[in-house]
């Protein structure tokens, strides 16, 4: 069994570290990209489609709190869903009222009543490879935040379609995942055992918020309540290439305090598919290894205690644990499709068919993913019924999002640059 991240930077450490401010950077000037592959006026992608809990999830997943965002994200995608046109307006291409009035694009195209996707920044494939992301701020005067991976940069691109893009830190470090808190952003190395964070306010400065002592490969963090968790994976040199993954450790930190031994929170010869905060606990899926049974784990928030079950999902055999995500109810990745639960473990089973995500978020309404099967980004409604289409995109990495939009980052290939990605919800 091969974990998800383990499969994303292997591709990543065959990319030159060589950091090229746009042209020096290697980053796009925040005009619309000039893709081949993709289609669709002023940067926007043709796709087949058209906020959050405290920390549902890791890589900045979680965007703002959900409480600020409106009970209902925008939801008909259908064109006969869509509102008639009017004497003002053609409500199935106008990508100011799309579908309904007053439902902006954001630069995106409106194609019969659905927006598609904008790229707000790409970057040269052999110099960054865009994989954490986090979201800071509402609106046009926000920014996207990402990791270039090997390209050992944190940057920092407007909303806005069309806005710059621009360093906020330059490390000695693999930058892989991100998580933040109101005031900080933390960073993974995926070759170094700790956590670094940077300030969103104030002087820049880097401090070492904590090292996972003996491990190796930090990634999958999660920040709030004062807390900081993330998982590690031991580095194995001269791995054959049918040796079984290495078990994985999550580990605990106070977010406000610099040069920590990072505290176990659990040390088994088990996998962790990904991380989750709510208010009160964190969440994690773990299989043990040769198990074939999926767990969700919790632990109250605050230093290590005993973890508590919550729910097992049973699969076959070398089947693979996923992210998990967390509001009024439960979500994970198991097997390759999508379960839920309540909380206390009760209404267990499959919300959806997935083909293997590789990273899932959730807002009031829906649970996103991307399917690394047919590369497309879906969603489905928290009680359940059918996936939609919302767009294809290649190689996708890691999702973020805010009140008004998805946000995500694409690996890149030799014909389609790596890239940062939104779309209107």
């Amino acid at each position: 069994m091969r974990s998800i991240e383990s499969t994303t930077l292997a591709v990543c450490a065959a990319l030159s570290t060589a950091l090229g401010c746009n042209a020096i950077w290697g980053i796009s000037d925040g005009k619309p990209s000039a893709d081949p592959a993709l289609t669709g006026a002023g940067g926007a992608a043709g796709g087949t489609g058209g906020a959050a809990e405290d920390g549902g999830g890791g890589d900045g997943g979680a965007g703002e709190n959900a409480s600020a965002c409106p009970s209902e994200p925008f939801t008909v995608r259908a064109p006969e869903g869509c509102q008639a046109a009017d004497s003002d307006h053609d409500y199935l291409s106008d990508p100011e009222n799309c579908c309904v009035p007053g439902r902006s694009c954001l630069g995106g195209e409106c194609a019969e009543g659905r927006c598609t996707p904008v790229i707000l920044t790409t970057t040269v494939l052999e110099e960054h490879t865009p994989i954490g992301i986090a979201v800071e701020g509402e609106g046009e005067n926000g920014r996207v935040l990402w990791g270039s991976g090997y390209g050992g940069t944190v940057f920092a691109t407007e909303k806005a379609a069309g806005g710059s893009t621009e360093p906020l830190v330059v490390l000695d470090s693999t930058v892989t995942m991100l998580a933040r808190d109101e005031s900080s952003l933390f960073i993974t190395d995926w070759n170094l055992p700790h956590v670094r964070r940077v300030p969103l306010q104030g002087n820049i400065t880097v401090p070492t918020v904590a090292t996972a002592e003996g491990a190796s490969r930090a990634w999958q963090p999660v920040a709030g309540n004062g807390w900081l968790y993330w998982v590690t994976e031991t580095l194995q040199e001269d791995e054959a290439p049918d040796a079984p993954a290495a078990p994985h450790r999550i580990w605990a930190a106070r977010a406000d305090q610099a040069d920590q031994t990072g505290l176990l929170v659990l040390d088994k010869d088990a996998y962790v598919g990904g991380l989750a905060l709510d208010s009160t606990h964190l969440y994690w899926t773990e299989m043990e290894r040769g198990a074939t049974q999926i767990s969700v784990q919790r632990m109250a928030l605050g230093e290590p205690s005993e973890p508590e079950l919550v729910a097992s999902i049973r699969v076959g055999a070398d089947e693979q644990l996923g992210d998990i995500t967390v509001g009024e109810r439960i979500y994970w990745v198991a097997a390759g499709d999508i379960y839920a639960a309540d909380k206390d473990g009760s209404g267990a089973g499959v919300l959806a068919a997935a083909d293997y995500p590789n990273r899932i978020l959730l807002d009031s309404t829906f649970v996103y993913w991307f399917s690394m099967g047919d590369e497309q980004l879906r969603r489905v409604r928290t009680s359940g019924g059918a996936p939609e289409t919302l767009a294809e995109s290649p190689h996708a990495h890691a999702l973020a999002q805010d009140c008004r939009a998805i946000y995500w980052t694409t690996e890149g290939t030799e014909t389609s640059p790596p890239s940062v990605r939104m779309l209107a919800k």
